[in-house]
C-alpha cells in the first residue's frame, strides 16, 4: 500500500484511535447536538481538532468535510477533500464498547480515492485505495461469495425485515444482524464476514464515504437505494441510502425491493 494519501489517513486513524482509547468513559463529558442530532462528546471534539491539524497541513489545498466541524471554504468547490468522521457510533463510545470506529477519506473529482475504517478496540485497520484493493491488517480482503441456498448475511437495521419495503411475496431470505458504527457495518462487508449492509434512510456521507471504497476494492459493489452509484463530496453532504456488497446479493436486493 503505496498510495501517499493512505499512508497520511492511517498514520492520522492511529493517532485518532490513541486519543480515543485514553478516555475516562464515567468521566466522559457528554451532551447532545442541536436539532436533536444526536450525541456528541469531548472526544469527538478533541479527534476532529487534531485531525483537521494534521490532515489540512499536510494537505493544505484539500477540502475539509467532517460531521464535527467546518471550514472557511466549501468543500464541494474542492477537487479533492477529506471526509472524515471522527468517531463513528458515538453512542456505543459513549457505553465504552468496542464497536465504534474512525471513519477517514479522500474523495477525488467525486469518487473515493483512498479510505480507512479504525477499530481500535478490536484493533481492526481496513484501508483502501482506488485501484489497489482493500487490505485488513495489512492482509488483502475480498467480498463473502454467496452460498448454493441463496440465503445471505445481512448488516442493517430492523427495518429490512418489513415486509413493505420488498415487492409482493419477494422478500429475499437473509440473515439480519446489525453494529451501531455504519462504517464499521462496512468494513465487515468488504472482509467478508458478511454479504451485504444496506440502510435506506439518507446516510451523511462521512459515515459510508470510506466504506464505499473499501467494498468496492475488495470486489463488491455500491448503490445507493435508486440502484444508482453515489457521488461523495458533495453541497448536499448525503446520499440516497446505502445498499452495498457481494455483486450477487446485491443485485437480488435491487430487483425485488419496493422502490
Amino acid at each position: 500500500m503505496q498510495d501517499p494519501d493512505l499512508s497520511l489517513l492511517i498514520t492520522a486513524a492511529q493517532k485518532a484511535g490513541e486519543l480515543a482509547k485514553n478516555y475516562d468513559f464515567k468521566r466522559l463529558k457528554v451532551w447532545e447536538k442541536e436539532g436533536a442530532a444526536g450525541p456528541v462528546t469531548e472526544a469527538d471534539i478533541e479527534i476532529d481538532r487534531m485531525l483537521f491539524q494534521y490532515l489540512t497541513a499536510a494537505r493544505p489545498e484539500y477540502g475539509w468535510l467532517s460531521e464535527e466541524s467546518t471550514h472557511d471554504f466549501p468543500h464541494y468547490e474542492k477537487a479533492c477533500s477529506f471526509v472524515i468522521d471522527p468517531i463513528d457510533g458515538t453512542r456505543d463510545f459513549i457505553k465504552g464498547g468496542n464497536n465504534w470506529a474512525h471513519s477517514f477519506a479522500v474523495v477525488t473529482n467525486g469518487k473515493v480515492s483512498a479510505a480507512v475504517v479504525y477499530v481500535p478496540r478490536q484493533d481492526l485497520l481496513f484501508a483502501a485505495y482506488r485501484g489497489g484493493g482493500s487490505w485488513l491488517n495489512g492482509e488483502r480482503i475480498q467480498t463473502k461469495a454467496i452460498n448454493k441456498t441463496g440465503e445471505f448475511d445481512l448488516i442493517a437495521a430492523k427495518l429490512v425485515e418489513d415486509d413493505k419495503i420488498w415487492k409482493l411475496n419477494s422478500k429475499p431470505k437473509f440473515n439480519r444482524e446489525h453494529k451501531p458504527s455504519i462504517a464499521f457495518r462496512m468494513a465487515s462487508v468488504s472482509c467478508g464476514k458478511y454479504h451485504a449492509m444496506m440502510t435506506l434512510r439518507d446516510s451523511w456521507e462521512w459515515d459510508v464515504c470510506a466504506g464505499s471504497l473499501l467494498i468496492t476494492e475488495s470486489g463488491g459493489v455500491v448503490l445507493d437505494r435508486y440502484l444508482k452509484q453515489p457521488i461523495f463530496n458533495t453541497k448536499r453532504r448525503k446520499t440516497s441510502g446505502i445498499i452495498a456488497g457481494t455483486t450477487e446479493v446485491i443485485d437480488r436486493i435491487g430487483s425485488t425491493l419496493n422502490l
